[in-house]
């Protein structure tokens, strides 16, 4: 292993965060600290894939005769109550109100699980423990492909060491790790493959202007708004990537000017992956727009910025401290990776600012904040850049911090998946309280 170390680290970290991985999901689904997989905002997102595949039915009058039955082994009914769609007023259908994004990733192993069932016998149901097992595998391997994808936009600016350090506390020192393995169907792990392979194929376009690479960015667009809408948000970063100045704007608008037939066919890719959506609203409700998530809102005029960043609820900087190195790293982004700062700049307040707004703005139940695993890329980009900038004692203290990092947040992470931490409402005194228990107390 030493020896994959050194030679190829991205093999390393890869195969290291694969066993790790596999590991984790059998630890807290064999024990039953986390079953079924697909469960809570899980159950929402993969529900179109059963409700197409199998029982060809995307009303799901079928399936939710089948939950209010109880009539899935290992699968509560009450999951249904709580998680499942509802019922569209006057249609007899229901409506899912999750985005269709993860479903359409999930697609291959979606099939691989199908066609395992009928060789072994399985129930070919969407929910038998086979399917819940291929399902939490996909959310790992999505993540281990966002890892590779972002190693290779990485690249262009950093060395293989630093990108070895950041990487290993982007895993490991923030809820990463813990959404490619316990809640590894909520969409957040795929929404950071898509920002990592987006980021890819843009740097791709601007480098090399070849066609397949603008439609790849066309299409990984899309799904990033398939997968969570206010997630439009990152592709500030294919308008902004390599602005830098006047000069660069000037030389940006000749180029899309010069690849005017490219951007047409880009457009119409995200419109097609995005058309799927509507096209599923339309047949459900009858309507093409459709704002889903009934009786929930954003509150743009008092966003909770404070709770969201510090609290001990779900403060994003309070659960992943680590991630404080992206304050200082975003001045030395401008230096180390000029092509960023800029889209950085306007993107990273626009993101808290929308996060901070939604009426729920802990979402729910989560290990940390869940909602910025999404926008980790540009995170690592930004510690790339602190610790390149930094002298050598100041990268060794940078090193020890994120060793401390990553062994605080591994810490946290395993008395979440015991129960130790609650889903939500932690507070300071119980925090502090029950910091070295493993397992709630009685």
């Amino acid at each position: 292993m030493r020896k994959l170390l050194q030679q190829h680290p991205l093999s390393f970290v890869l195969v290291s965060v694969a066993l790790l991985g596999t590991i984790g999901i059998l630890y807290v689904n064999i024990l039953r600290f986390n079953f079924p997989v697909i469960r809570s905002d899980g159950l929402g997102y993969y529900l179109y894939l059963p409700a197409t595949f199998i029982y060809r039915d995307l009303g799901l009058q079928s399936v939710a005769e089948l939950f209010r039955a109880g009539s899935i082994p290992d699968v509560d009914a009450s999951l249904w109550r709580d998680s499942g769609p509802a019922l569209w007023e006057g249609s007899g259908n229901y409506l899912i109100k999750y985005p269709m994004g993860v479903a359409v990733l999930m697609i291959p192993f979606f099939c691989l699980a199908c066609l395992l069932a009928l060789i072994t016998g399985s129930p070919l149901d969407g929910f038998s423990p086979l399917f819940q097992y291929v399902a939490a595998f996909s959310g790992l391997a999505y993540t281990l492909a966002g890892v590779a994808l972002l190693w290779k936009v990485l690249e262009a600016h950093f060395k293989q060491s630093t990108i070895l350090i950041a990487m290993l506390g982007l895993l490991f020192g923030t809820n990463l790790f813990h959404y490619a393995t316990y809640d590894s169907v909520f969409s957040h792990n795929y929404s950071f493959f898509l920002f990592s392979a987006f980021l890819y194929a843009v740097q791709r376009v601007y480098a090399a202007g070849s066609r397949r690479y603008f439609l790849l960015a066309g299409i990984l667009a899309g799904l990033i708004v398939l997968t969570r809408p206010t997630n439009i948000l990152w592709l500030i970063f294919g308008l902004g990537y390599g602005v830098s100045s006047a000069s660069s704007l000037k030389e940006r608008l000749h180029f899309w000017k010069e690849h005017t037939a490219q951007l047409a066919q880009t457009a119409l890719c995200f419109a097609l992956v995005v058309s799927l959506q509507l096209a599923y609203w339309k047949f459900i409700t009858g309507r093409f727009v459709v704002f889903s998530y009934r009786g929930e809102h954003f509150n743009f005029a008092s966003p909770e910025i404070l709770n969201v960043l510090f609290s001990v609820r779900k403060g994003l900087f309070f659960w992943a401290p680590l991630l404080l190195t992206a304050i200082p790293g975003l001045w030395f982004v401008r230096r180390r990776a000029p092509e960023y700062f800029l889209a950085a700049l306007v993107f990273l307040p626009l993101n808290v600012y929308v996060i901070s707004s939604w009426h729920s703005w802990f979402y729910g139940g989560s290990f940390g904040h869940r909602a910025f695993i999404e926008s980790l890329p540009l995170f690592a980009v930004c510690f790339c850049a602190l610790y390149e900038q930094a002298g050598e004692s100041l990268r060794r203290g940078l090193a020890g911090y994120t060793a401390l990092c990553m062994t605080l947040s591994s810490w946290l992470m395993l008395k979440y998946w015991t129960g130790a931490i609650p889903f939500d409402g932690t507070t300071w005194e119980y925090f502090v309280g029950t910091f070295f228990n493993l397992f709630p107390t009685r």
